[in-house]
């Protein structure tokens, strides 16, 4: 009797030992699948960088009401407090290129209109102006902020890196091929046409009182 109960013992304790193994070796494919999907998923400030980019398109685009502006403009500035300063430069780059999008996109709105439409359409281009600059100091919000320890590390290593390739620069050959080739200059019949709708742009800004500002009130690719 005593050794059947010793035996039912040793049972229940192998028993019990490889319950916790399993729930041991459980747990630990848990972890190692919460590590997984936290390396794959983007981090929260990549995520509200993307929501910035996301929210400068849409307000560019010129289909929100006033009162949405608003709200989204509140949002960019609470989003970019909350990034580092190299997310902000990637923000801040993503709306220099919608600008300069919009500006294309209104010189061919302009060309291709009749000339008593064009008035009007000069009006929504100073609207839109007045808005990318509301979109351009909500993004300046967080630009002054200190720099962490990490970005402050980052930085020297960029430095670095950057005083290594003056030091020791690449083959002329491999450098001119791995420079990019310049954009096309415009044919003179495009300068022309770029000449005109900047200067009756800014005609009509002086007739508003509209400050331009220097990225506005130059034709596309000069600034």
């Amino acid at each position: 009797m005593q050794r059947q109960a010793m035996r039912t013992a040793n049972r229940e304790q192998t028993a019990s030992g490889g319950q916790r193994w399993l729930l041991l070796g459980v747990a630990a494919t848990v972890g190692l699948a919460a590590g997984g999907w936290w390396l794959l998923t983007p981090s929260r400030t990549a995520r509200i960088a993307t929501r910035t980019i996301t929210l400068q398109d849409q307000l560019l685009g010129g289909t929100v009401d006033p009162a949405a502006r608003r709200t989204m403009l509140r949002e960019i500035m609470h989003n970019v407090d909350q990034l580092r300063p190299d997310e902000i430069r990637i923000v801040r780059e993503a709306l220099y290129r919608r600008i300069n999008t919009m500006r294309e996109e209104s010189l061919t709105r302009f060309t291709d209109a009749a000339p008593v439409e064009r008035t009007a359409l000069l009006d929504d281009d100073l609207e839109r102006i007045r808005l990318a600059r509301k979109v351009l100091d909500a993004t300046d919000q967080g630009g002054m902020r200190p720099f962490t320890e990490a970005e402050l590390v980052e930085r020297e290593q960029r430095r670095k890196q950057q005083e290594e390739a003056k030091r020791n620069p690449p083959p002329a050959r491999a450098s001119k091929a791995a420079k990019p080739a310049p954009p096309p200059r415009p044919s003179p019949d495009e300068q022309q046409l770029m000449k005109a709708y900047f200067e009756s742009l800014t005609k009509r800004a002086k007739e508003k009182n509209v400050d331009l500002g220097r990225m506005f009130g130059r034709p596309p690719g000069r600034g």
